[in-house]
């Protein structure tokens, strides 16, 4: 526990300064995290799929360095917003991306079609999803911010991130205290019904609370129509963050494995501490991309 506080401690005084100064620099520097962040997570994975397989050892480096410079573009595109022809750049080298790995696995000595969907699952995890989570740091919308909600990127991931850690531990403190019914047994046994239905409360009050404390809105003008968008962005927040976890849980459990790694000490690896974020993150960044170019665009 105490290994597990202290690494806590370290992650937030490094990833806080990157996330709530507005400056240049720090964006660069964020940017080198970020890459970083999604490098070791990608190798993480590809090591767990392929480290008793000498054979597949390439992909272990390739797969985390294409991970790497997509988390430069997806950053990018989500700088450049409203310029979507970097999106387009993104999307265009996820795909290279994927191509590159068919054609090596073509050469590759006693590969099968598990190893193909291995690699490219680790590609799109740690690489891609990863890497749109993380750039809500950058996520700065026009059209929702003429509105009176101001969803800048900082913001954002904030917003999401203190949802995250609301939901995971209240999910924890409720299961622990009054869980009676299996979530999903096979998965996750530790994981309870009475958990979910506790995270997902607790998620959703605190995440109407934080929409004033970290000034997504500022009038009360609309406190009726605030609480309900802060109740539906909180739900769905939520909610993504239970299923990102499970999905993480299941990838563990398919490979027989208790962490991915053990770069952060008392949190395994960096999949293990950020898998909710993952999958939420994403869910968010797609959700507020809607709403940017379809409802308001």
């Amino acid at each position: 526990m105490l290994k597990r506080i202290i690494t806590g401690a370290i992650m937030l005084g490094v990833l806080l300064p990157l996330i709530l100064i507005q400056n240049k620099y720090v964006e660069l520097a964020y940017c080198a995290l970020g890459m970083f962040m999604t490098f070791v997570g990608t190798y993480e994975f590809t090591n767990a799929l392929y480290k008793k397989n000498p054979n597949l050892k390439l992909y272990r480096i390739i797969t985390p360095i294409l991970s790497s410079l997509l988390t430069f573009l997806v950053f990018n595109a989500t700088y450049h917003l409203h310029e979507l022809q970097y999106q387009l750049y993104a999307i265009l080298f996820y795909i290279f991306g994927v191509g590159l790995i068919l054609i090596l696995i073509i050469f590759t000595h006693d590969s099968t079609i598990n190893d193909i969907g291995g690699v490219i699952l680790a590609f799109t995890y740690g690489g891609l999803l990863f890497s749109y989570a993380l750039s809500l740091r950058y996520f700065v919308p026009e059209n929702i911010n003429n509105t009176f909600i101001s969803l800048n990127g900082r913001q954002s991931l904030m917003f999401v991130y203190t949802i995250v850690l609301i939901t995971d531990t209240f999910a924890y403190l409720v299961g622990r205290r009054f869980g009676k019914r299996k979530l999903c047994p096979t998965i996750s046994p530790n994981k309870s019904v009475e958990g979910a239905i506790g995270g997902e409360v607790f998620g959703m009050l605190v995440g109407v609370g934080i929409i004033y404390l970290y000034q997504i809105v500022s009038t009360t003008d609309y406190i009726v129509l605030v609480i309900l968008i802060g109740l539906a962005l909180s739900m769905i927040i939520a909610f993504s963050v239970q299923i990102g976890d499970l999905i993480e849980s299941k990838f563990k459990r398919s490979l027989d494995i208790k962490d991915f790694g053990k770069i952060l000490p008392g949190h395994g690896g960096m999949l293990d501490r950020f898998d909710s974020l993952i999958f939420s993150g994403t869910i968010f960044y797609i959700f507020l991309m809607f709403i940017e170019f379809v409802i308001l665009g």
